[in-house]
């Protein structure tokens, strides 16, 4: 007797939404209400609380997926650039870095990102809370390799006798010598006093 087939449906897409919940963008002016201006809801910390409480009702419903991989890409490199929050970053790079390997969770945010995204994800976050721990806002501006000008005296003397670049020799030697004359000007202006 031949076997009954099986009708096969295509993939479900992702219902259209009115509204996504915007978690980053501020919007132009704050909503007043009761004559009160409220604060909008953005940014990571925000975003993590949204994850986290689409993950407490998560099923197996594709909607809920949608949602959930729709707020999660929310969060881009730029975004994460864009932060100053120092405990949301450190709990981004935890979440990130567990997401790398699978758990027990029904639909994490393994599922959203591919690996190489995700790495990505992770870089960003890792070198922000890095800068932010340091007590910056902005990766340092790049310099010359050695200012003179800003070694102090041990350290000048020092590279005079070892550095190899002779070129560098000289505007160390210019710099020991410009401080040399200062402070004898210097000196000499304080016995006339």
């Amino acid at each position: 007797m031949p076997r009954p087939t099986t009708r096969r449906f295509a993939a479900p897409i992702a219902p259209a939404r009115a509204r996504q919940l915007e978690l980053f963008d501020i919007p132009g002016e704050p909503a007043a209400t009761s004559g009160m201006a409220v604060q909008p809801w953005c940014g990571l910390a925000a975003w993590h609380r949204e994850l986290h409480r689409q993950s407490a009702i998560m099923r197996p419903r594709t909607p809920l997926y949608h949602r959930f991989e729709a707020t999660a890409r929310q969060l881009t490199p730029d975004r994460i650039r864009a932060s100053r929050e120092i405990a949301a970053i450190a709990r981004l790079v935890a979440r990130l870095s567990a997401a790398r390997y699978p758990g027990a969770e029904l639909h994490g945010l393994e599922r959203v990102w591919t690996r190489a995204e995700l790495g990505a994800l992770i870089v960003e976050a890792t070198n922000r809370k890095t800068l932010l721990d340091l007590g910056r806002t902005a990766p340092r501006t790049k310099g010359p390799t050695l200012d003179p000008g800003l070694l102090p005296d041990d350290r000048l003397a020092h590279l005079i006798q070892t550095h190899r670049d002779l070129t560098m020799v000289e505007a160390l030697r210019s710099e020991r010598e410009r401080r040399s004359v200062s402070a004898a000007t210097l000196h000499h202006k304080l016995q006339e006093e």
